[in-house]
């Protein structure tokens, strides 16, 4: 983690649906309280056809302990409905990368927040 860092970006779909960027994996922040929350990214989705940007963040699989005292994480009851917001953690080429799917709508809809 960089001290002190903070970051914005914009990535778009090809074709196929698939987006991806390239970031710095960020700390864990000051929640409400003295809590803690995990390591997350802040997301907010905009597509053809939708009225208004669906929010959601990015949890990190390899953050266990931290996903585990995280008060947005603990407050998604299912945990199926919690895991959609839960990056994979994986190799490309020795590299550690995250996969993380976005669906909006059907079976594995990804947990969206009323903001």
């Amino acid at each position: 983690m960089v001290e002190g860092f903070s970051g914005f970006g914009r990535s778009s779909t090809d074709n196929n649906g698939h987006f991806f960027f390239v970031t710095l994996k960020p700390g864990r922040v000051a929640g409400s309280g003295n809590s803690l929350q995990a390591p997350h990214l802040a997301v907010n989705i905009l597509a053809r056809g939708m009225l208004k940007q669906q929010a959601t963040r990015i949890y990190f699989s390899d953050e266990k302990a931290a996903n585990s005292e995280d008060p947005v994480l603990g407050g998604i009851e299912d945990e199926k409905a919690r895991n959609t917001i839960i990056a994979k953690l994986g190799k490309n080429n020795g590299i550690p990368t995250y996969n993380f799917d976005i669906h909006l709508q059907g079976k594995k809809e990804t947990v969206f927040f009323d903001l």
